[in-house]
C-alpha cells in the first residue's frame, strides 16, 4: 500500500491461474476467459480502485436446475482505507459508511475484492427464463420438457375449517364508560 505514489494499471484475461481460484472458491465454472481491467490510485490512506469485469458463468436455474450461461460485464469502484473502522462500534451507519471497506494490512488481496464483486453481481435466483415451470414437486420431472402425470394437489387452506362457518343472529355489545 505504502509503495503505491502514482496511478496503477492492470488487465488480466486468463482462463486458468489465479482468477481460476477465485471462482472455484465460489462454486462457479465459467466459460472463456475471465477479463479484468482494474486501476489503482491512492490519496492519503485511501486506495480507490476503479476495475471492469468481463465473464461468462454456468449457473444452475433456481426452478428447473438446468445449467444456463449468465454474463457478467460490470464495472466496480471499491474504496479502501487504511486503519480501523472508526464506525465499528456505532449501531447504526450511514450510506456513506458503507462505501469504505477498512483494512490495516500492508497488502490487498485483489482476489478478495473480485470476488467480492463476483458475489455482488450474481442473481440470487439464476433463471433460465422467466417462463421456466421448474420441477414437478412430487416426481421432480422438468416441467419445461413434458408434463408428468402426477396429480396436483390443491394445498389446504389453514382457515378450511371455517368453512361452515356461520353466524346467526347478532347481538350489540354496549360499552361501559368509566
Amino acid at each position: 500500500m505504502h509503495e503505491i505514489k502514482e496511478p496503477l494499471s492492470f488487465s488480466f484475461s486468463e482462463e486458468n491461474g489465479w482468477l481460476k481460484a477465485v471462482f472455484t472458491h465460489l462454486k462457479l465454472s465459467f466459460q472463456g476467459p475471465v477479463s479484468i481491467g482494474l486501476e489503482i490510485t491512492k490519496d492519503k490512506d485511501i486506495i480507490f480502485f476503479q476495475g471492469h469485469l468481463k465473464v461468462s458463468l454456468t449457473l444452475p436455474c433456481s426452478r428447473c436446475v438446468e445449467n444456463m450461461a449468465y454474463e457478467i460485464d460490470e464495472f466496480f469502484s471499491p474504496v479502501f482505507a487504511h486503519g480501523k473502522d472508526p464506525h465499528r462500534e456505532k449501531a447504526e451507519l450511514s450510506l456513506e459508511d458503507l462505501d469504505i471497506t477498512y483494512f490495516d494490512k500492508d497488502e490487498i488481496d485483489v482476489g478478495e475484492i473480485i470476488e467480492e464483486q463476483v458475489g455482488l453481481l450474481l442473481p440470487l435466483k439464476p433463471l433460465c427464463s422467466e417462463r421456466c415451470q421448474g420441477l414437478c414437486s412430487a416426481c421432480g420431472q422438468n416441467l419445461n420438457e413434458k408434463r408428468c402425470s402426477c396429480k396436483k394437489e390443491v394445498p389446504v387452506s389453514p382457515f378450511h375449517v371455517l368453512k361452515g362457518f356461520k353466524v346467526t343472529g347478532t347481538k350489540k355489545i354496549k360499552k361501559k364508560r368509566s
